[in-house]
């Protein structure tokens, strides 16, 4: 949803010396709002600054007339003049930085209004590399325009932290009261709007009483202050106020501006979202074609809010079933948003490139589709519009991998993966009907596959595509080295700012993590720009080859890949020769019975346990011919061990898991799971840490008496191989050393220690490990991904550590998906606390069923040995002592 925002520009100091009348009075005329008056005033002060040979002051009137043109929404004028007093100041006074930096900011401006993000943001970057200075009035400005770009890109991380430092600025050169600080109030509120409220009104208040105090009731910064108050209010439902606040922005734009205006279109169409919330979608109709109207004589017909207006009727006529004319909207939406394509008819697709807007774009692809579907079930009931819907978000899929590319952020990379989940799940549902209805079965569960399999670990997976970008580029291990540095520094403020540190060290915290963030931020655009094959494979689009998948799975292996909508649960049972799609009712107890099977599990409580397991069973293993089961879990099924589902339940004092049948592995995607389809590593050595004892005073952790055991008894285990054991016991097993440790030369690490997951605070998730006197002790989530590791099995005998965050659209997020990252190949993790005694017996098993299996067995067989022995003991045999241990990968 796009809103208005503030961009505003200083006069230099240095301008404001011997001024005549009428450059004190253009100054003040637009400070009031006076566009049209103020443009006179600056052309006639500057022909007299032009006949004193004062260049400066000559190009700063141009380039306050541009802002004039700008103001009254007059682009082209504005770009124009803009551009040419641009290339004059570059011509006559080269060594004038801060008057390019004023020119590129209003170009930039006026580049985000005509819908050029893209555009905006090269421009912008110019400007901040000429800051004379990055702490004076003109870097506050400079911030606040990237900060309002990069929201327009949907870089909320990125902006916000733009906005606060052009806050912190102004706060300190600027009186209370002085409108910059309103400015930043007002883009602060707006990043804030869909997420946190009250932030967002306290923000849009402080700014309205600085604009009132200054400038009086109707200036047209007052009315900025209640077109968003009026956003703010209807979000929360309360539509009256937002109305009237609607109705006061209007009052104020028709006393500014006697023609069109952007901003009465804008208010407009506010209206009529108003409207279409409150359920009066007659007047909302209304109020978006009044919109419309303005837009096309101000715009003609290609223009992001053109694009924008047509998606929102097409939103109201949706809503009254209205199908044929929401379909045209939509089109016309999707059309009007691109420079150079046109359409011929309402199921044509375009080609994705010359976009203005993407995030726009990609609305308008989604509501394409879902009207094609509600067509089909409420008209039509013609096929062919269930293909064309199926055909369109898979265009939008396309997009978003786009889109995800250009977040510059990974919490920003991972909201989009939020607003995909709706996307993936439709397209599911529609691919397995027509599996399901049509003689194409195969192909349309081939493309509904597609859609499950990208609905998982897609930031993990572009992440690991980098690293792989830069190495195939040829970029030089010092350049590499240089930005792991730029990382690190990243990743250590982030992590002290998720503890929520008090003032003042909060303040210092967010400064260093700024400057951290656009040092990188500049590193990675001068690294795009020097190597060029870097920026082509980083870009270039990953297609996901299901044929490559089923030539890596044996006759007697079958992948299971699971997608949890909000009804259904879809598995996708892929085998070497075919792939089948079963779709389940979701039972209303599926939740609960999922935390039934955990608990039971962990509590050993085995009238909870029992049911649940056997009921899961039942809804997530199809009949299968198979030995071997891969299973790429979605949602809250990354939290469950498959292996200790019931098959039989007759004997309740020995029931019949699904263990006891088969070998069971898992990874976070299939892509993952086919990239680790090459040889096995070539590294060799294993290396072993174990704490044993912790002393941190924040928290109370046991000591880890058999964690020294299993260390010393997988040592001797591998004395008489190959790969040579490394043993860091009790102090030595420092993070410090580990830091320091060249880990990439290991076959196997293996730590057994204490692990804590922050579902909350991914950030602080972490390992513990000795302190002294250069490190705590805590490796904490963001230290793991800058290690660089390249072993074939990581295992973390550690409690939890397979847990996470669970981002929709993403999956877990936390220590195992960092080892990934970081380049381990196969990891063995934990899914909750667990005994180190038992720990220590399965760990120990395991190695030596891995040490003296044949060379056709996996990890996962090796581990599945160890755990049916524990199975089959007197003191072992419930599922808690050996089920929480799973292996990620082969």
């Amino acid at each position: 949803m796009k809103k208005i925002l503030i961009l505003t520009f200083l006069a230099s100091s240095l301008f404001l010396s011997g001024q005549q009348n009428s450059y004190q009075q253009a100054l003040a005329q637009l400070e009031a709002g006076n566009y049209v008056d103020a443009f006179s005033s600056f052309q006639t002060a500057g022909e007299v600054f032009l006949t004193e040979q004062k260049i400066d002051l000559y190009s700063y009137c141009h380039l306050q007339m541009g802002k004039c043109h700008l103001a009254q929404g007059e682009l082209m004028a504005a770009q124009k003049h803009l551009k040419s007093t641009l290339k004059y100041v570059r011509e006559e006074i080269p060594d004038a930085a801060p008057l390019q930096v004023e020119g590129y900011l209003l170009l930039a401006e006026t580049q985000l209004k005509l819908g050029r993000t893209d555009l905006a943001l090269e421009t912008l970057n110019k400007a901040e590399a000429l800051l004379p200075a990055q702490d004076n009035l003109l870097a506050a400005e400079c911030y606040n325009d990237l900060g309002v770009a990069h929201w327009n890109a949907q870089n909320h991380s990125v902006a916000i932290a733009y906005h606060e430092k052009a806050l912190a600025i102004r706060k300190t050169l600027l009186p209370t009261n002085a409108p910059p600080i309103a400015h930043s109030y007002l883009n602060i509120g707006l990043i804030y709007l869909n997420r946190d409220f009250l932030q967002a009104v306290i923000n849009f208040n402080n700014a309205l009483n600085i604009y009132r105090t200054v400038h009086g009731p109707t200036h047209p910064q007052v009315a900025l202050c209640y077109s968003n108050l009026a956003f703010a209010n209807s979000s929360q439902g309360n539509f009256s106020d937002a109305l009237r606040y609607i109705d006061q922005t209007m009052d104020i734009w028709n006393q500014t501006f006697a023609d069109d205006h952007p901003n009465k279109a804008y208010t407009f169409s506010n209206k009529g979202r108003i409207l279409e919330a409150q359920g009066d979608l007659d007047q909302a109709l209304l109020a978006q074609q009044e919109a419309l109207q303005i837009y096309h004589r101000l715009y003609g017909q290609k223009h992001p809010e053109i694009a924008n207006t047509y998606y929102l009727l097409g939103s109201v006529l949706l809503k009254k079933n209205e199908y044929q004319s929401a379909l045209e909207h939509f089109q016309k939406s999707i059309y009007a948003n691109l420079y150079d394509q046109d359409f011929e008819g309402l199921y044509d697709l375009p080609q994705l490139g010359n976009y203005y807007d993407g995030n726009i774009l990609l609305t308008s692809l989604q509501s394409k589709a879902q009207t094609l579907e509600a067509f089909h079930f409420g008209k039509t009931l013609s096929l062919n519009d269930l293909e064309a819907s199926l055909a369109t978000y898979q265009l939008a899929d396309d997009l978003i991998a786009k889109l995800r590319q250009m977040r510059l952020n990974e919490s920003d990379k991972l909201r989009i993966g939020t607003i995909a989940a709706d996307i993936y799940s439709n397209a599911i549902r529609i691919g397995h009907y027509l599996s399901d209805k049509t003689f194409r079965k195969q192909h349309f569960a081939n493309i509904a596959f597609g859609f499950c399999e990208r609905s998982k670990s897609a930031v993990l997976l572009e992440a690991i595509g980098d690293t792989k970008a830069k190495s195939f580029a040829g970029i030089p291990d010092a350049i590499i080295q240089k930005e792991d540095s730029l990382q690190n520094i990243m990743a250590a403020i982030e992590q002290q700012l998720a503890s929520k540190p008090k003032e003042p060290r909060l303040t210092t915290l967010k400064n260093e993590l700024f400057e951290a963030q656009r040092a990188h931020n500049l590193f990675i655009q001068k690294l795009e720009s020097d190597f060029p094959r870097y920026y082509e494979l980083k870009y270039q689009p990953v297609d996901f080859d299901l044929s490559n998948l089923q030539a890596q799975l044996s006759p007697t292996t079958v992948l299971l890949s699971y997608y949890v909508s909000e009804d259904r649960v879809y598995i996708f049972e892929v085998s070497n020769e075919k792939i089948k799609v079963h779709a389940k009712a979701l039972p209303d107890d599926f939740i609960s019975t999922v935390s039934a099977y955990r608990n039971g599990m962990r509590y050993q409580l085995a009238e909870a346990f029992q049911p649940a397991a056997s009921a899961l069973y039942d809804l997530l293993i199809p009949d299968v011919k198979a030995k071997k089961l891969i299973i790429i879990p979605h949602g809250i099924l990354g939290t469950v061990p498959f292996e200790s589902f019931i098959i039989e339940n007759e004997n309740a004092e020995a029931p019949h898991y699904l263990i006891e049948d088969l070998e069971v592995s898992y990874d976070y995607a299939a892509q993952l799971f086919l990239s680790k389809a090459s040889k096995a590593s070539s590294t060799q050595g294993i290396f072993l840490a174990a704490p044993v004892s912790f002393d941190y005073p924040e928290m109370s952790l046991n000591e880890l008496p058999a964690s020294e055991n299993e260390v010393k008894e997988i040592k001797y285990l591998f004395l008489g191989s190959s790969d040579k054991p490394t043993v860091w016991l009790n102090s030595s097993a420092t993070e410090s050393k580990l830091k320091n440790k060249d880990l990439s030369s290991y076959r196997y690490l293996h730590f057994a220690t204490h692990g804590v997951v922050n579902p909350r605070q991914p950030a602080l998730s972490r390992i513990f490990l000795s302190p002294d006197d250069q490190e705590d002790g805590n490796l904490y989530t963001g230290e793991i991904y800058s290690l660089d590791i390249g072993a074939d099995l990581v295992t973390l005998s550690a409690c939890e550590t397979g847990l996470g965050k669970l981002q929709k659209g993403e999956g877990i997020i936390g220590l195992s998906r960092s080892l990934m990252y970081a380049g381990a190949k196969n990891l063995m993790v934990s899914l909750w606390q667990v005994a180190d005694a038992s720990t220590a017996r399965l760990m120990i098993d395991f190695y030596r069923q891995h040490l003296h299996h044949s060379g056709n067995k996996t990890y996962a067989d090796d581990l599945r040995n160890a755990k049916l022995k524990m199975l089959q003991s007197e003191n072992y045999n419930q599922p808690y002592y050996w089920a929480p241990f799973i292996l990620i990968g082969r």
